[in-house]
C-alpha cells in the first residue's frame, strides 16, 4: 500500500513537472484559475444580484467610463427614512404658522405584498395658528454637472390628520437653476384626515401618462427638469387654512431620484440590470456546465468503448452502430428539440450535452483497446482466468484513462460553446445567468452596436474554451507517448 502511494506522488511531481515546461499548459491553467476565483468571488465582487436586481440605473445604460459627462446616478435625500431628529439638518425649513419637527413614533409601515416602509421615523408638519393659515418649506439642494439626464422620479409617502374644520395642500416642487418652480405633485386641496398614502403612480419622467397628466406636456422627460449644470432644490410645501382646527401631516420615505444613463463597469440591460454582475455570475455557470458535461460524456465514452473494444462481437457490432447513428444526426437541432421537450433548466441541459457528446471519445477509446487487448500482458490475465470486467478494470483502464484525462479537458469547450448556443437559442434555463443568455438578449434587443454589452461574454466563452483547450494539449504531450518522445 505505501509502496503505491509513494509510486502515485512520484508519478504526480513528475506529471507537474512536465506541464510546468508546457507553456500553453500554463497559459490554460492560469486562465481557468481566474475564471474560477471570479466565479467564487462574485458575491465580492458586485453586490447585485444578476436576475433580480433590476432598475440599478436607467434602461441600457453606458458604462461609467464610456463618456464622463453622460449622467450619473444621482441620489437628493441623504436619509430618506428620517431616522432620526438630525434627519432635519439636510433640510432648509421656511415656516409661518406651522411647526416643524421629527417624530419617533409615526412612520410608513409600506403596503402589503407592495412595498415596505421604513417603520417609525418621519417628519411632523403641524399648524401653530388655530385661526388662520399656514405655509412650510422643505427644501433639498442639489448640484447637478452633468449633462441633460431622461428620467427623474420622485417617491414620498404622508399621512395627514385633521380636526375640526381645516384644509390641506401638499405640493412637491423642483426649483431649477434661473429660479423657476416645476410642481413635480400636486395633492390637490384636501379636508380630512387620511392614512399613509404614496402617490400613484408613481412620480416619475419615464411615464408617458404621468408626462400628460402631472407635467401637463411641459416636462416631457428629465431634460427639461435638469436643463443645464447647476444647483436645483426640491421643495416640499405645505399649505393650511385652519377655522379652529388643526392639521398635523406626517411625511416619510422621501426620495429623488436622478436615473443615471451611465452605471458601472459594463452599463445596464433592457431591465436596468448591471450587465458586469451577469458576466461574473455567467462564469460559475458555464464553468459547471463544460466540466459535468465533458464528465457524462467522458465516462459514457469510456465505459462504451472499453466494452465495444474488448468484448467484439455482436456487442461490438450494436453500439458501434448505435454510435453511427448518433454521430450522423446533427448534434445541435437534436439538442434543441429534446430541450424543448425535457424543458428549459440546468440538469437536462447538463444531461444532454453529455449524452450526446460521447461518440468520438468511445471510437477513441475502443481503437486503443483494440490494440491493447492484443498485448502479452492482457494474455497473461486471460490464460491465468481473469474474467471480462477484471481484464477491463485492472488492465484496460489504467492504460486509457490517460487518454480520457485528455478527452475531458478538450471535451469542456465543446459543451461550454453548445450550451451558450442553447442560451442564445433562448432554450437555456432561464432562473439561471449565463453569457450565453447575455448574448440572447443583446440579439433580442437588438443591442449589437452597443459593443460593451455583445463582446464581453462572448470574449469570455472563448477565453474560457481556449483555457480547456491548452490544458488539454499540454495533457496530451505529456500523456501520450508517441508525442512525448518526439
Amino acid at each position: 500500500m505505501m509502496a503505491e502511494k509513494n509510486k502515485l506522488l512520484r508519478n504526480l511531481r513528475e506529471f507537474a513537472g512536465l506541464y510546468r515546461k508546457s507553456r500553453l499548459g500554463v497559459a490554460g491553467l492560469a486562465l481557468l484559475v481566474i475564471f474560477i476565483a471570479i466565479g467564487l468571488l462574485a458575491p465580492v465582487l458586485t453586490p447585485y444580484d444578476p436576475q433580480t436586481s433590476m432598475q440599478l440605473a436607467n434602461f441600457r445604460a453606458k458604462p461609467d467610463w464610456l463618456d464622463p459627462s453622460t449622467p450619473k446616478n444621482t441620489y437628493y435625500i441623504a436619509d430618506p427614512s428620517f431616522t432620526s431628529s438630525a434627519s432635519l439638518a439636510e433640510w432648509s425649513v421656511t415656516k409661518t404658522g406651522v411647526a416643524v419637527e421629527w417624530s419617533g413614533q409615526a412612520g410608513y409601515e409600506g403596503i402589503p405584498l407592495v412595498e415596505e416602509g421604513s417603520g417609525p421615523g418621519s417628519i411632523m408638519l403641524s399648524t401653530t395658528d388655530a385661526s388662520g393659515d399656514g405655509v412650510v418649506t422643505l427644501g433639498n439642494k442639489l448640484t447637478y454637472s452633468y449633462n441633460p439626464p431622461h428620467r427623474f422620479s420622485v417617491h414620498l409617502a404622508y399621512k395627514a390628520e385633521v380636526t375640526g374644520e381645516a384644509t390641506w395642500k401638499a405640493q412637491m416642487i423642483l426649483r431649477q437653476t434661473n429660479g423657476n418652480e416645476l410642481i413635480i405633485w400636486d395633492s390637490g386641496t384636501q379636508r380630512g384626515s387620511t392614512e399613509w398614502s404614496v402617490p400613484k403612480p408613481q412620480i416619475d419622467t419615464n411615464d408617458a401618462i404621468l408626462r400628460i397628466r402631472l407635467f401637463k406636456d411641459i416636462l416631457s422627460d428629465a431634460s427639461k427638469l435638469f436643463p443645464t449644470k447647476g444647483d436645483y432644490t426640491l421643495v416640499l410645501k405645505l399649505t393650511t387654512s385652519t377655522e379652529g382646527g388643526s392639521v398635523k401631516f406626517y411625511v416619510d420615505d422621501v426620495s429623488a431620484r436622478v436615473w443615471g444613463d451611465a452605471f458601472g463597469y459594463l452599463g445596464t440591460d433592457n431591465y436596468g440590470r448591471d450587465i458586469f454582475t451577469q458576466l461574473i455570475y455567467g462564469s460559475r455557470v458555464s464553468i459547471l456546465i463544460g466540466v459535468f458535461s465533458a464528465f457524462i460524456a467522458v465516462g459514457l465514452g469510456l465505459f462504451v468503448g472499453l466494452t465495444s473494444g474488448y468484448v467484439g462481437g455482436w456487442v461490438d457490432e450494436l453500439l458501434m452502430r448505435l454510435n453511427d447513428v448518433l454521430l450522423t444526426i446533427p448534434g445541435l437541432p437534436l439538442l434543441i428539440v429534446l430541450t424543448a421537450v425535457m424543458g428549459p433548466s440546468i440538469f437536462s441541459v447538463v444531461i444532454l450535452i453529455g449524452f450526446l457528446g460521447w461518440m468520438g471519445i468511445a471510437r477513441l477509446i475502443r481503437s486503443q483497446v483494440l490494440s491493447l487487448k492484443t498485448k502479452a500482458f492482457v494474455e497473461a490475465a486471460r490464460a491465468s482466468g481473469g474474467g471480462t470486467w477484471h481484464i477491463i478494470r485492472k488492465h484496460l483502464v489504467p492504460n486509457v484513462i490517460t487518454m480520457a484525462y485528455t478527452q475531458l479537458a478538450l471535451t469542456v469547450p465543446g459543451a461550454i460553446v453548445t450550451e451558450a448556443a442553447l442560451s442564445f437559442l433562448g432554450l437555456g434555463d432561464p432562473f439561471l445567468q449565463t453569457w450565453g443568455k447575455m448574448l440572447h438578449d443583446v440579439q433580442y434587443y437588438g443591442a449589437i452596436s452597443e459593443w460593451w454589452w455583445a463582446i464581453p461574454p462572448g470574449l469570455c466563452i472563448a477565453l474560457l474554451s481556449m483555457a480547456f483547450v491548452f490544458i488539454g494539449y499540454a495533457m496530451d504531450d505529456i500523456l501520450n507517448p508517441k508525442l512525448r518522445r518526439r
